[in-house]
């Protein structure tokens, strides 16, 4: 009996002084936990007059005092973060985050279950909640930014697990972009997901509609504790989700109802995506003006691409002015250097010298960003999307380099050298074709992004879209793009796909078909924007004058060939449609002059002293001390002018006839 007496009063004082030395630990940690909070205050993270490094060395300062506190390692993965450009960065930030986040939770869940049960606790636990809720963010996008949805979808249900009455954060929105990113998955990759994009699509609609209705549920509730300021901002950024939604399911009306709701709140519109809204309805003068306001305003996060800077470099293109855009690319490759975007930009880039006849530098460009393992942060685009847009621009580029030999030299069937180089091109089209075919057999999403014109997600032009389409399934097109043209509800692009069924018509070689669309859509005279639809206007002018060609109308052949030539040049040295100028020469002494003249001939373009309604190609030679000038424009028969006044000057005729003869299209070799 003495004995357990013995033993329960030893054991009594064990815990006695277990119970003392906790004790002291706590008070220990309060003091160090207590002090970090004040260097945290006075330092913040990030601002004016902080040094980077000052925030890892605070940070490694405060895991040392106390590595059981989430502070510290808060502070690491936010310096991490904020200094990620790649898959290896984000990963590095993702495991301090995670730390901070377990060990947040441990010691506050009493804040986070209570913050939004009375003002009282929200004024008591606010700041600690909205470090959560910035630790959850940044932890979200590094899962979102290393291509793991799966771990997305898990933190946020865990976020949503606490049961928020007032979602700061918007975890449902979150759910709903990461259904959207990666709907063309299915289960067998990613649990989380349906198996196939429609159901992906509904699903993400079904978390937006849950959000809205959770908030108007609770708004009433929630107005006694916080701002009613901040529960509108919340439904803004849940119609900021559903517009995209809309928007890629074609939807034009919903789409533009939830950016109206979004307008007047300018602080937060998303004027990138509307910009992206715009130009798939076919507004775009309004959706080049909004791509420029974000690409200036939108300066916070150099780390991520900007889908503004190489959508802008499409409507370049589609108004006829590839050169502004191969130098404002070329400027901004340069001033961002090698981080995310790289090689989105260097296909833009690729795409703008390819329209502006500088074939071989397009080529580098594509090279490049083939090279180039581009990581897609803040995008829906992904690596699909990318790998597709190579396959796309390197095939059209292979084309027009073998139009290129075939427009330098109209006898070049009687070169051999000529003839194996089309051959090599063939063969690599024809690999570059194969690829494409199986990129698009793979694709779930094909017939809503590729063969719906102008789709939100669609990363290559209209334009670039028929060279995707025009060798195989021409029956299917002919019919899918006739039942677009009489159901899409975006008015504007209805006449995109009625060109596209004439220009297969054109390609099957069925005329008769071909002209009574053409024609309809050119009586009609749907152009709604002249600035930015000068591509449309000339493949129009193109396909009228190969149709017109074909059944022999050369009245009308004359006058299509023409108006396309006027209308976008740059087009037509890679065209079936041969182009015929009214020639005028003043030779003077020059004695090159006539070699210049005989080098002209063997390109693939006509010539005429006299005619009438041709454009007028004027050419003056004269010389300077040891050098000659050709001075050189082109007007029309009514002396407008086409072409703008230049000059060559040179000592050798080597190359001066193909210099011309570029030019006189407006394009650079």
């Amino acid at each position: 009996m003495y004995k357990l007496h013995y033993i329960y009063c030893k054991a009594v004082i064990v815990l006695l002084f277990l119970h003392i030395a906790t004790d002291a630990s706590s008070q220990v940690n309060s003091v160090k936990r207590y002090e970090i909070d004040l260097k945290r205050e006075e330092m913040g993270i990030s601002g004016p007059g902080i040094l980077p490094n000052e925030v890892m060395l605070r940070a490694r300062e405060f895991i040392r005092k106390d590595p059981s506190y989430y502070v510290g390692y808060m502070f690491e993965g936010f310096y991490r973060y904020d200094r990620s450009g790649d898959l290896a960065g984000y990963a590095q930030a993702a495991k301090p985050l995670r730390n901070a986040l377990e060990l947040f939770e441990k010691d506050y869940a009493v804040a986070l279950r209570d913050v939004y049960s009375s003002e009282e606790a929200y004024e008591e636990y606010r700041d600690r909640v909205f470090d959560y809720i910035y630790i959850t963010e940044k932890l979200m996008d590094c899962y979102s930014n290393i291509e793991r949805p799966d771990s997305v979808i898990w933190l946020l249900n865990r976020y949503k697990s606490w049961g928020f009455r007032h979602d700061e954060f918007g975890a449902d929105n979150y759910i709903a972009w990461t259904y959207h990113r990666n709907r063309f998955y299915t289960s067998r990759k990613f649990d989380f997901l349906y198996n196939s994009v429609e159901e992906n699509e509904m699903a993400a609609l079904h978390f937006l509609k849950q959000n809205l209705e959770t908030i108007n549920k609770n708004a009433a509730k929630n107005e006694s504790i916080i701002s009613p300021w901040r529960i509108i901002g919340t439904k803004l950024s849940v119609y900021h989700y559903l517009s995209i939604i809309y928007s890629y399911l074609h939807k034009p009306d919903s789409a533009r109802l939830y950016y109206q709701y979004m307008k007047p709140y300018s602080s937060v519109f998303p004027y990138n995506n509307y910009a992206i809204f715009c130009f798939t309805t076919g507004f775009f003068g309004e959706s080049y003006a909004y791509f420029t306001y974000a690409s200036n305003r939108d300066t916070y996060d150099r780390y991520r691409l900007k889908e503004s800077i190489y959508y802008m470099s499409i409507l370049d293109v589609m108004k006829a002015d590839p050169q502004k855009s191969v130098n404002d690319l070329s400027r901004y490759i340069k001033e961002t250097g090698v981080r995310p975007g790289w090689g989105w930009y260097n296909m833009g880039l690729a795409r703008a010298l390819m329209y502006n006849g500088q074939l071989d530098s397009s080529m580098i460009c594509i090279n490049k960003a083939g090279k180039f393992n581009d990581v897609h942060i803040g995008t829906t685009w992904g690596q699909s999307h990318y790998a597709f847009s190579h396959s796309i621009l390197k095939f059209v580029n292979l084309q027009r380099k073998e139009a290129a030999i075939r427009f330098e030299d109209k006898y070049y069937w009687l070169s051999p050298s000529k003839l194996r180089k089309i051959a090599e091109i063939k063969l690599e089209q024809y690999v570059i074709q194969m690829l494409i075919f199986n990129q698009l057999s793979s694709n779930p999403e094909r017939s809503d992004v590729y063969y719906r014109l102008f789709a939100s997600e669609a990363t290559i032009s209209f334009d670039e879209i028929f060279y995707m389409i025009k060798d195989y399934g021409r029956n299917y097109f002919i019919k899918e793009f006739g039942r677009q043209a009489e159901n899409d509800e975006r008015d504007n692009i209805r006449k995109y796909f009625k060109l596209f069924q004439g220009k297969l018509y054109i390609e099957k070689g069925n005329t008769r078909e071909a002209l009574k669309i053409l024609e309809e859509v050119y009586n009609q005279d749907l152009i709604k924007d002249d600035e930015y639809e000068k591509l449309y206007l000339a493949r129009l002018y193109e396909a009228l004058a190969l149709a017109n060609e074909a059944s022999g109308t050369k009245i009308n052949h004359e006058k299509f060939r023409n108006q396309f030539y006027q209308a976008y040049p740059q087009l037509m040295p890679y065209s079936d449609v041969k182009m015929k100028f009214k020639l005028e020469v003043e030779t003077g002494e020059v004695e090159s002059a006539k070699q210049v003249l005989a080098d002209l001939n063997t390109f693939n373009m006509d010539f005429e002293t006299g005619g009438e309604n041709l454009p007028v190609l004027k050419l003056h030679f004269s010389r300077t001390g040891d050098k000659n000038v050709l001075k050189y424009r082109v007007e029309s028969s009514w002396g407008t002018k086409i072409i703008e006044p230049s000059s060559i000057i040179y000592t050798d005729t080597k190359n001066v006839a193909k210099k011309l003869a570029y030019s006189i299209f407006n394009l650079k070799i």
